[in-house]
């Protein structure tokens, strides 16, 4: 049985460098063919390769905002915010807990399985926010500015941030924000279809 001729030594090493990075690519018939169509091929699996490294770099710190969590866009009085989701039992737990930065127009929307009287607190929160309560109309029923609370405070001395009506939404943002745009009970805040469509699905 005859064996296949080993390539010379140099275009050996070509090769195992460029298995290493995880690519089933023939380089010879690069090096050797000078074929536009192999440049090409090479370049996309380079790029698949590198896009591949830095979403493997590992998570990011819990202090920050997260870019692998998608966030929506809504509108209160005509002012943008770019906000994550807090629709399951979980992430309604979490919140911004751990978190020590909030962007301007950052901020998190929690949506309740059904409108109900709200108690926020500040639980391990790092940053002071304003909570905002809408009804079910996306009507502004009122608004806290909540401070950071003393490390190391028990549970039940804990200030509690309650909604005056039913709301069916909670809305997280920085601290003052409110008052800074002059927000007033009564103001309506507005979904982008991507939030609506995400909504659709139901909450826990």
């Amino acid at each position: 049985m005859d064996w296949p001729e080993a390539p010379p030594p140099k275009r050996r090493r070509r090769q195992e460098n460029i298995s290493r990075l995880g690519l089933s690519l023939n380089l010879d018939q690069f090096l050797w063919g000078s074929s536009v169509k192999n440049l090409l091929l090479i370049l996309s699996a380079l790029a698949v390769f590198l896009s591949g490294c830095d979403s493997a770099a590992g998570p990011q710190s819990p202090g920050r905002e997260d870019q692998s969590v998608p966030t929506f866009l809504i509108q209160i009085n005509g002012h943008s915010f770019h906000v994550e989701l807090a629709e399951s039992l979980q992430r309604r737990r979490q919140g911004l807990a751990g978190r020590d930065h909030l962007a301007p127009d950052g901020g998190m929307l929690f949506v309740l399985p059904a409108p109900s009287r709200v108690t926020m607190w500040m639980k391990g929160c790092k940053i002071p926010l304003d909570v905002l309560f809408f009804d079910h109309n996306k009507c502004l029923i009122n608004f806290h500015t909540m401070a950071v609370d003393s490390p190391g405070q028990a549970d039940h001395s804990l200030a509690r941030y309650p909604s005056d009506k039913p709301a069916k939404y909670a809305l997280e943002v920085p601290a003052g924000t409110a008052r800074r745009l002059r927000i007033k009970p009564g103001a309506a805040i507005s979904f982008c279809p991507e939030l609506l469509k995400a909504l659709d699905k139901g909450t826990e």
